[in-house]
């Protein structure tokens, strides 16, 4: 199908720098490692060794960038011609006519921005629709996201327009990070399931958990800095936590929300025991939390992707061998007790926290540690990955 050799080909789209996409790297690993020459689409440069080619995406067109241009591109403009006019013109003209000479047996689209794409003819020849197209949705797209203000009213059409396109015929298999996420989308869409793939780092053979102090025991939180992650939670569990614990924020750019938790500790009666760190690269984050000993996620379920979360930090707290600190939720609690490698705060208040953590100590951190190398065994980007690859080879038409 690839008419340029035996080999397998396929296109990986991401609106998204791929090098730091965890998901979308994990993504073009698997497909290398099954075989498949890559190509990529996306912001920023060549994004690893293993792709064969990379395509970046262009600037906006200039009338699009300002106020008025984009006002009458969402208000004037039908919804497709406003769909090229945003995105697909976007596209190098050597990527599309490699798309329209059906040079890729496989297109893997990544969350939405580019989905509408394959309804359009003008691209998605006969040739073209002989391979395979695969849609990973990550977590779910709310369609009421963009109504809170005037300018998200106007752009929210384009995108409840381009999330319509979820139920397209042409997609021949998609995924989620989780079946409750799936559920939603197939009630919804009418579709099968999609299938879940989770978001597991790889699997880091040559680390161990290590030795815990009675007298310091060291909470982590790493990650996207937001206050939606259980911040004003933590902080007020702190405020009434014996001296034993200690606590760690190793968190990634948001100037506001560091400053605001910059001035927070600063007026906490525990400030001596909480520490801000930079953010460790991707590939290096369970060595650089291997120091630590217990891991908080602890997020409430205030909308639909935090009531089923399940982040990387999740797995990556088992790669890195720590303990773990979750909220009763149908993701991650039934995974923590059936691994017995953390455990579950019963309710979502600070209080319920506080005492969850009240009751650990040194001992049962090192038991639910070295329950944590079992399950990054178990449970790693390998173990996805086959359910990634047999979610495309389901779609084969």
């Amino acid at each position: 199908m690839s008419g340029e050799s035996d080999d397998r080909t396929a296109l990986v789209l991401s609106y998204s720098d791929i090098a730091s996409d965890p998901r979308v790297r994990r993504e073009v690993d698997w497909l290398t490692t099954d075989g498949w020459s890559v190509d990529t689409l996306g912001l920023g440069q060549h994004p690893a060794p293993e792709v064969r080619e990379h395509y970046e995406l262009a600037p906006a067109r200039d009338w699009t960038t300002n106020r008025i241009g984009l006002l009458a591109a969402h208000l004037l403009l039908p919804q497709r011609l406003r769909f090229r006019a945003l995105m697909s013109s976007r596209i190098p003209e050597p990527l599309r006519e490699r798309v329209r000479a059906g040079r890729y047996d496989l297109i893997v689209f990544n969350e939405l921005e580019f989905a509408p794409w394959l309804d359009d003819d003008r691209d998605f020849t006969p040739a073209a629709l002989k391979g395979l197209h695969h849609l990973d949705l990550h977590e779910y797209h709310n369609p009421d996201r963009r109504r809170q203000t005037l300018g998200a009213r106007i752009t929210g059409a384009h995108y409840r327009w381009g999330r319509s396109h979820i139920g397209s015929v042409r997609f021949t298999s998609r995924s989620v990070v989780n079946t409750p996420i799936g559920r939603l989308y197939a009630d919804e869409f009418g579709i099968p399931t999609p299938a879940q793939v989770r978001n597991a780092p790889p699997y880091v053979a040559d680390l161990e958990p290590t030795p815990v102090d009675p007298h310091e025991i060291r909470m982590l939180f790493h990650g996207l800095p937001s206050w939606s992650r259980g911040f004003t939670e933590i902080l007020a569990a702190l405020r009434e936590l014996p001296p034993r614990f200690s606590m760690t924020f190793m968190l990634t750019s948001n100037p506001p929300v560091l400053a605001m938790l910059r001035d927070e500790i600063s007026r906490h009666p525990a400030r001596d025991r909480i520490h801000i760190v930079p953010p460790a690269p991707m590939r290096e984050i369970p060595q650089r939390i291997n120091e630590y000993d217990v891991e908080i996620v602890f997020y409430k379920p205030t909308g639909i992707n935090l009531q089923y979360a399940m982040p990387n930090k999740f797995f990556e707290a088992a790669q890195g061998r720590l303990a773990l600190v979750v909220g009763e939720t149908e993701t991650m609690a039934p995974l923590v007790r059936e691994h017995g490698h953390g455990v579950v705060v019963p309710e979502f208040t600070w209080e319920s926290l506080r005492d969850t953590l009240r009751e650990l100590d040194a001992e049962r951190v090192i038991e639910m540690k070295a329950r944590s190398a079992v399950v990054a065994a178990r449970l790693n980007s390998a173990s996805e990955g086959r359910a990634f690859l047999a979610a495309i080879a389901a779609g084969v038409r």
